[in-house]
């Protein structure tokens, strides 16, 4: 589905360098944003391998940071340890 929307000239500036820094696009940096605010909102039960193929890729790789290879998966899943305290 495709989707457009007006961002204000500041917040337009912030995502793209939210996504620069996190080397992805600025669709995928949205794509992930919506997702991480929803489940926020609207908290749906799903399995630790679910949501580590979600973010990271298959094969669990946000509980074994070792098996990372892609170094700009591994700073999310460092991030999201600093922030959030689990993936530990």
């Amino acid at each position: 589905m495709t989707l457009s929307i007006r961002l204000p000239a500041e917040d337009e500036v912030l995502l793209e360098r939210a996504a620069e820094a996190l080397r992805i696009s600025k669709s995928e940096f949205i794509r992930r944003s919506i997702a991480a605010y929803a489940a926020k909102v609207m908290p749906i039960d799903r399995a630790a391998t679910e949501i580590d193929a979600m973010y990271i890729g298959q094969g669990g790789g946000l509980r074994q940071p070792g098996q990372v290879a892609n170094p700009a998966k591994r700073a999310i899943l460092e991030r999201l340890r600093e922030k959030h305290g689990y993936a530990r």
